[in-house]
């Protein structure tokens, strides 16, 4: 004879096993993470890109002026299906820099307008027949000005796949690199509801872990045939 358990959510996470506490712990980490940086940074750090290069302070959200982009140096990230750049990862100097050193700072960049000047310029690059062609104007368009501001990555942000990929790449960069999320800033009510979502779920999960299912049913015992 056959018996079914209990199809009650009640034993929701019991039947789920560790899925509910990885839940749990990436909601109380990723919320906690957020919640430290929007208390932390009130308001962006702003300063000049240079004074920030050479003082390399702490701040995780920023606003830098007087910065422009390195399109020599790059990388963008295309989507799985296609061949469309969704996202650019450019070095970062100070306005009017041509030393050929390595990049401390990485702007991480999903804005079509500047995924757009990347295919521009590329296209452009690709397009010379000699060196002689380089004109100023194009050389110029390699180092566009350009406002920094964002969140630095760190802890759960900070994807160690994509910085391991990035420094296999032919680009000059610095040992302990940083990525700026562009337009990203912190959000303490949004990281506050993932925290204590976080720990709701844990508290469910250990409660219910806690209790045992109720006993499967006994085959009756038949009379000897």
């Amino acid at each position: 004879m056959k018996s079914t358990l209990d199809s009650s959510p009640h034993y929701g996470f019991i039947q789920l096993g560790c899925l509910g506490y990885i839940i749990a712990i990436a909601l109380i980490l990723g919320g906690g993470q957020g919640a430290y940086t929007a208390l932390k940074n009130r308001e962006p750090l702003r300063m000049t890109f240079k004074d920030y290069h050479e003082q390399r302070p702490s701040a995780e959200w920023v606003s830098l002026s007087e910065a422009q982009l390195n399109l020599t140096n790059s990388a963008y990230v295309t989507a799985r299906t296609s061949d469309k750049v969704k996202e650019v990862y450019i070095a970062v100097e100070a306005m009017g820099n041509r030393e050929d050193k390595p990049a401390w700072v990485l702007l991480e960049s999903d804005n079509q307008e500047l995924i757009d000047l990347m295919n521009q310029t590329s296209a452009k690059m690709n397009a010379l027949k000699s060196p002689a062609e380089m004109t100023p104007e194009l050389v110029q368009s390699l180092f566009p000005a350009r406002q920094i501001s964002g969140l630095v990555q760190f802890g759960m942000e900070s994807d160690s796949k994509t910085r391991d990929k990035l420094a296999k790449l032919d680009l000059a960069l610095e040992k302990e690199f940083v990525i700026i999320k562009e337009g990203d800033e912190p959000n303490l009510m949004s990281s506050l509801m993932m925290l204590v979502g976080g720990l709701v779920v844990g508290i469910f999960a250990l409660r219910e872990r806690k209790k045992e299912p109720p006993p499967l049913p006994q085959a009756p015992n038949l009379p000897p045939m």
